[in-house]
């Protein structure tokens, strides 16, 4: 029996906002659960017509490439770049077109090579290259050759495998910008030869130096187990640790437990005479081509800039922190700066787990999260010689490009 989209909205968590009973409610398919689903749906509540918005979660990939278009959502709010540019996705994808204009560096990163037509509107924006401690409590280090935290000073999700991949890629962003541009050279297709260079192994050799001197293998078997939100526990509501590698989203975690006031950061830091890295996240509300021709209007009202003192939930969100736009300053004064980090986008590159299709493709126990665990596990927990553990990443890395491409 085909499985009809009634049948899949029905097997997944959902909600019903207000809206004319007798309009069918645009199908609107997200990521989030929890406060951040509570907060969208207060968002979507505001809009003037009926939507109906269900979380697929981890999902949302297996939900857009589907093998019926019945079972498609009118809207997604994608979290990974590189689903705009799945084979199996991007044809089902309609070009967005009637709204406001995004800024270049963001427009480009939604436009497929060789296309003028823009995939989608960016609505959330993250900021992955901060690095949050006790305010008056950590001396930012002078740059990359020097860090070295010592055992026990730095706090790691590893269980999660993005929070390693945002380690890699500011390693590798900071320690050699032309091998991570290279991998996806801006408004030209992956190229994922760039896996076999030698400043790949080089940077994952200088991560796993970082990674064995900051844990014992006690520490390392426990940072494997911790998930996000435990790291940024360690260092503001516990105070077992003293940093922690996290996204710009993590004030709010910071500030409901360990209180306001208590926290700063500092850019992850540059290597010898290259800029400091910006790795960059944010997720892309797309209208699908076989909605109703709404499903544009409402992806330009949910994404649309904000006026100054106009205030709806969106920018209730905003002013509670945690969330970055491409056009609204945020409340808190701590993220103001990364804020701008983002809209000025120098040396910015967007997340490379997140634009990985095919055999690297992100999720926990595969891809290249499962690399990078495989490298942490081997040079924190098992002591094995960085440059060793490097060589064989880097080379599981490159088997891995080759089964499908990037």
């Amino acid at each position: 029996m085909p499985l009809t989209r009634r049948a899949l909205l029905a097997a997944l968590p959902a909600a019903a906002l207000a809206g004319c009973a007798r309009e069918r409610p645009l199908q609107v398919a997200v990521v989030w659960s929890g406060d951040e689903l509570r907060r969208f749906l207060g968002v979507v509540k505001e809009y003037g017509r009926p939507v109906h918005v269900f979380s697929a979660g981890d999902n949302i990939a297996a939900v857009l490439r589907g093998p019926a278009a019945e079972v498609l959502p009118d809207v997604a709010v994608i979290p990974r770049l590189g689903l705009l540019f799945d084979p199996m996705i991007r044809p089902r994808i309609r070009p967005w077109t009637g709204g406001h204009r995004q800024r270049e560096f963001w427009r480009g990163l939604v436009t497929p090579p060789g296309s003028h037509e823009e995939l989608g509107a960016w609505f959330k924006l993250a900021h992955k290259s901060l690095v949050w401690h006790r305010a008056g409590e950590y001396t930012p280090p002078a740059d990359l050759t020097s860090w070295r935290p010592t055992p026990g000073s730095l706090a790691i999700g590893a269980a999660d495998g993005w929070v390693l991949s945002d380690w890699f890629e500011n390693v590798l962003l900071a320690f050699a910008p032309e091998a991570y541009g290279g991998l996806f050279p801006p408004g030209l297709p992956g190229n994922p030869d760039w896996w076999s260079a030698p400043q790949v192994a080089d940077a994952l050799e200088l991560l796993g130096t970082i990674w064995r001197g900051a844990f014992t293998p006690e520490q390392a078997r426990r940072a494997l187990t911790m998930q996000f939100h435990d790291s940024i526990f360690d260092v503001f509501a516990y105070r077992t640790a003293s940093v922690v590698a996290a996204p710009d989203f993590a004030l709010p975690v910071i500030e409901h437990y360990g209180g306001k006031g208590v926290a700063a950061h500092f850019r992850f830091p540059a290597y010898g005479s290259n800029p400091p890295p910006l790795v960059v996240g944010g997720d892309v509300a797309v209208a699908m081509r076989d909605g109703p021709a709404h499903a544009i209007e409402f992806v330009n009202w949910l994404t649309r800039p904000r006026a100054s003192g106009e205030h709806d939930a969106l920018t209730a969100w905003i002013a509670d922190g945690g969330f970055l736009t491409p056009f609204t300053q945020p409340s808190p004064e701590l993220l103001r700066g990364p804020a701008q980090e983002l809209n000025a986008a120098v040396n910015a590159h967007y997340d490379l787990s997140d634009r990985l299709i095919g055999g690297l493709e992100g999720g926990d126990g595969r891809g290249l999260w499962r690399v990078l665990t495989e490298l942490f596990t081997a040079v924190a927990v098992n002591a094995v010689d960085p440059a060793t553990a490097a060589a064989a990443a880097r080379d599981k890395l490159v088997a891995g490009s080759k089964e499908g491409a990037l």
